[in-house]
């Protein structure tokens, strides 16, 4: 099955630690005067106060949260901790990921002991009062956990980013290998070690053969696939999924604004989408990458006729990541980036556009025309890949107008997609990388000021953006590498949240 990251839920357990006084008196403790002194009063208050805190609960919780059930406990001046109900509290114990807490004078030591039993995370009321620092300092200095917020969206903004963290914590990766399992010839960036992955961020990775993946692009033949022979169980692409694959290449052509690809070659890239989700779904993963050069280089996609851009294009806009060149890192990156906006990412080779003696200095795949109608070329970044898809605005939102292309010049396969970028012009996008070390978390802003080759085949295809500092954002990327997948709208407090739950170190700019 696959369990993309935007299907994990968040499980919160809200509770509301209600305080009521057993006897009229005045001293130390007591902040009222009149009725408000008598035990009756407090216990109509106390009914109130917490049904304002569940409503604010609900009316503030992302869609990413399941609001578990909601518990009150009355908490009396005899200051006791009875045992019932810190039962109470942790009965869901194995579900809860966070505790979302509201308490006060004479309950703050339930809150402390709370995250020394179960070790879960503690988020406290914003408007909770001089213990929402107490208690925070008391919770930390033990070596627990707890997040503090002054309003109810950065309570929200906290919950995505542990929404994203559990993500990570429980994806499964499919990885395409053919030389080494950890990394490729063209991607050189990427984890420096996928033992070191899974023990700081959870995730788990499924490895797959590229030379099975590629006997899988056909019917199992007779006697089995050239390398398993014999075996007859093998998850080859069937008939029927062929069939599936015409109807969906039938479906983007009728889409399309503009369609440069024979249908036949079309149908060849479908396939392999097909088979590749049909393979997540059989190791139950949720992400994936395949080499390029490295799977280029052994003749077989140009003897199939079809590339993974389309591939990619249509898992990311899904909300399953998929990288090209077995660029693991910006698989991670990019579930990321769709778990915490519910925004496909786009990703590709990005580099500063160097402004130089009053132009920009010539690179791969830039046109300086495209730019025609921008005035300041300065602080200008690239990014450039085949890989583009229809949903950067929104998942669940409508499909954006689109073309198709091919990759391969001469022998016209491997159905690309292109999205115009220069009609995002002023459009807020937020980008991010993991470091190779898994000690780093890259997380830039943008503006989209232009784009360009869309009417190109081949790896072409990207978008122009201007950033605050150039140089800064350089010297930032040459710590964490090429590909810097982008979202579109301004999500860096939600990366930075997630940066300092995981111990990351920022690279903000």
């Amino acid at each position: 099955m696959i369990q993309r990251g935007l299907d994990v839920k968040l499980n919160v357990k809200p509770i509301f630690l209600g305080l009521v006084h057993q006897y009229y008196y005045e001293g130390p403790c007591r902040f009222a005067k009149g009725e408000a002194l008598h035990t009756e009063y407090e216990l109509i208050m106390a009914q109130e106060l917490k049904q304002k805190f569940f409503d604010n609960v609900y009316a503030h919780m992302p869609d990413c949260v399941n609001v578990m059930e909601p518990l009150y406990l009355q908490c009396e001046d005899d200051w006791r901790m009875p045992e019932a109900a810190f039962r109470e509290m942790t009965k869901d114990l194995d579900q809860i990921d966070v505790f979302l807490m509201s308490g006060g004078i004479a309950r703050s030591g339930i809150l402390i002991e709370l995250a020394q039993r179960t070790r879960k995370p503690i988020i406290q009321d914003p408007v909770t009062y001089a213990d929402l620092t107490a208690v925070s300092a008391a919770v930390k200095s033990r070596g627990l956990v707890s997040y503090d917020h002054l309003t109810w969206e950065g309570v929200a903004a906290q919950m995505k980013a542990l929404r994203t963290r559990k993500a990570l914590q429980e994806a499964q990766i499919l990885l395409a290998v053919r030389f080494d399992s950890n990394g490729s010839k063209s991607g050189n960036d990427t984890f420096v070690t996928l033992d070191q992955v899974t023990e700081t961020f959870g995730t788990t990775f499924r490895f797959l053969n590229i030379h099975e993946l590629m006997d899988y692009m056909k019917p199992i033949p007779e006697g089995g696939n050239y390398t398993t022979p014999g075996r007859l169980n093998t998850p080859n692409i069937t008939k029927e999924e062929i069939k599936e694959a015409e109807t969906l290449a039938d479906e983007l052509i009728a889409g399309a604004d503009d369609v440069h690809i024979d249908r036949e070659q079309l149908v060849k890239s479908c396939k392999a989408y097909v088979e590749v989700k049909k393979l997540l779904d059989y190791h139950d993963c949720c992400g994936f990458t395949a080499p390029c050069p490295d799977l280029c280089s052994t003749r077989r996609v140009n003897e199939d006729q079809f590339t993974f851009c389309l591939t990619h294009s249509l898992l990311n806009e899904q909300g399953i990541p998929s990288a090209c060149e077995y660029d693991i890192d910006c698989v991670l990156s990019m579930l990321i980036l769709s778990s915490i906006s519910g925004k496909a990412p786009f990703m590709g080779n990005t580099m500063p556009l160097v402004y130089q003696n009053g132009t920009i200095r010539p690179m791969k795949r830039f046109s300086i025309e495209d730019l025609a109608d921008v005035e300041d070329l300065t602080n200008l970044y690239h990014t450039s890949h085949s890989v583009p898809n229809r949903k950067l605005r929104g998942i669940n939102g409508e499909t954006a107008h689109y073309g198709i292309r091919h990759f391969a010049y001469d022998q016209g396969f491997g159905a690309v997609l292109r999205y115009n970028f220069k009609q995002d012009v002023g459009q807020e996008i937020t980008l991010c990388r993991l470091s190779p070390d898994c000690k780093k978390l890259f997380i830039g802003k943008g503006e989209i000021v232009g784009g360009g080759d869309y009417d190109l085949d081949n790896c072409n295809g990207y978008v122009v953006y201007r950033v605050a500092d150039q140089e800064k954002y350089f010297k930032a990327q040459c710590q964490v590498g090429n590909h810097l997948p982008l979202i579109y709208g301004d999500y860096a407090r939600e990366l930075e949240l997630l940066g300092e739950s995981l111990g990351l170190e920022l690279l903000k700019v």
